[in-house]
């Protein structure tokens, strides 16, 4: 058994790690710890966290979005190309960026570990032109994020239940939950059999991407969550949702940029297929037909949705327009879908077929016990190197 510091960012490790690791695995602090830590000022001592003092000694460090100034054996992981260091202000900070970046070639960086192949290809793009590329390019690797897989069945569907569809994401109209809200007024002109569960902080406007910046535009959505066939929950612990995950026919996530989209693999985790969109990282499993369905939106050359605009066009009328018709389209793709499926004379096998093709994509493809012993391995391997 060895000792693994886990440094770098926390929301991207726990879905990145051993669950049950047979290892001791402990957590970096800020350097130096403290109130202030040094990274608040200059985000390249964010590298120095190995160097805080700890009562254990530790073999190994696996970092997360973060690159590490460290002569230990190491792995990172990441979303996408923004953990390198980029964009210098000066001559000085160039040089440091450099320096640090190229610690991911050296022999005591073991692994680049990717998340997705949208990931990979982020950094591919990213890193191309650099002197290094081909060393970084043989280190890298793509390794799915992992969860429990927290049933054995797949779901059944009864034509006379309401549709349950749920949204988790704490970012409202980014990651599609103003597309679940439209859709439920449509559904209630309409009179459908439907109920839409919206499980988010409800953050939005200023400061998220894809926003538009004026949050009083969203104001008329907002109003729709007190329709009859909207439930609204907000700050409930995460085996909550995963209870309202179990309890749903299939969760919509009309996402416009969403680096991964981990509630949707722990939907799959309870047999629940998806309504999502085609970008990013979603299309690597979510598969129409098998587990779900796709919103199709048009997209470049990373995956990204390709009208999305930065900056200081975002606060423009045209970029509301755009993304309002937006919301209005993913709303009307995502209720054509659905009454598709009604329309369906076998949509009680075709349910079962998409719940067990959910199901088999968390078991053969982020199953936590799997993983588990993956890393475990990974680590054993590293430390003998020290």
């Amino acid at each position: 058994m060895i000792t693994i510091l886990i440094a770098g960012e926390k929301h991207l490790s726990i879905p990145n790690l051993p669950r049950n690791s047979r290892h001791t695995l402990i957590s970096s602090k800020p350097f130096p710890s403290g109130r202030y830590p040094l990274e608040r000022f200059w985000h390249p001592f964010n590298s120095l966290n190995s160097w805080q003092a700890f009562n254990k000694k530790y073999q190994v460090i696996h970092a997360f979005n973060s690159i590490q100034y460290t002569n230990k054996p190491w792995f990172v992981t990441f979303e996408d190309h923004r953990f390198l260091y980029r964009n210098p202000k000066n001559k000085f900070a160039e040089k440091i960026y450099n320096i640090l970046n190229e610690r991911l070639a050296l022999e005591n960086c073991q692994y680049l570990i990717a998340i997705s192949d949208y990931a990979k290809l982020r950094f591919i793009n990213r890193t191309q032109d650099w002197s290094i590329a081909h060393k970084l390019q043989e280190k890298l690797v793509v390794i799915s994020p992992n969860f429990a897989v927290r049933t054995n069945q797949h779901k059944t569907y009864n034509p006379n239940d309401k549709l349950q569809l749920i949204f988790v994401g704490n970012h409202l109209a980014r990651k599609g939950g103003i597309v679940a809200l439209r859709l439920a007024k449509k559904a209630e002109i309409l009179g459908l059999p439907i109920h839409i569960h919206i499980v988010s902080g409800l953050k939005h406007g200023a400061g998220v991407p894809t926003d538009y910046p004026d949050s009083s535009k969203y104001a008329d959505d907002l109003k729709l969550l007190d329709l009859q066939n909207v439930s609204l929950y907000q700050n409930i612990p995460n085996e909550q949702v995963l209870n309202l995950l179990s309890q749903s026919h299939f969760q919509i996530l009309a996402t416009l940029h969403d680096t991964y989209g981990y509630s949707v693999i722990e939907g799959f985790s309870v047999a629940t297929p998806a309504i999502t969109t085609n970008i990013c990282a979603l299309p690597e499993f979510v598969h129409p037909g098998e587990n779900g369905y796709h919103l199709e939106l048009p997209i470049n050359e990373i995956r990204h949705w390709l009208n999305w605009m930065h900056g200081e066009k975002t606060k423009t009328d045209e970029y509301w327009e755009i993304v309002n018709s937006t919301y209005d389209y993913l709303a009307e793709a995502a209720l054509q879908k659905i009454l598709q499926f009604f329309d369906r004379n076998d949509k009680r096998s075709h349910y079962e077929y998409l719940s067990l093709g959910a199901l088999t994509q968390a078991k053969n493809f982020h199953n936590a016990v799997k993983y588990n012993d993956f890393f475990d391995n990974l680590y054993a391997t590293a430390s003998k190197l020290i």
